[in-house]
């Protein structure tokens, strides 16, 4: 009974470290666009003094825009193979 139970933890543990990664694999691109394009309009905003929200805003949604449209073939994909994983790691990690 404890080979079963180390057998179904060690699984919970890989799909979990596998959750996490495909997370940062999908959210990494678009997160670190965002936070380059921050940086570039922070840096403009303080030298020209522009302190409108709007200014910021704006090519933040365009940049996200822009990298979820040129990724989401691969980032349907990514997501699409952790879930068939986690589908099929169900019936090992409910059973006693």
């Amino acid at each position: 009974k404890m080979e079963g139970r180390k057998v179904t933890s060690a699984l919970a543990a890989d799909l979990f470290r596998s959750a996490l990664w495909t997370a940062i694999k999908v959210g990494g691109p678009l997160l670190g666009v965002l936070t380059i394009v921050a940086i570039i309009f922070g840096v403009f905003q303080a030298a020209t003094q522009v302190q409108d929200a709007s200014v910021s805003f704006t090519p933040k949604v365009a940049a996200a825009t822009a990298v979820v449209w040129l990724g989401s073939t691969w980032m349907i994909s990514a997501l699409d193979s952790f879930m068939h994983k986690a589908f099929l790691a169900i019936p090992w990690i409910v059973q006693r």
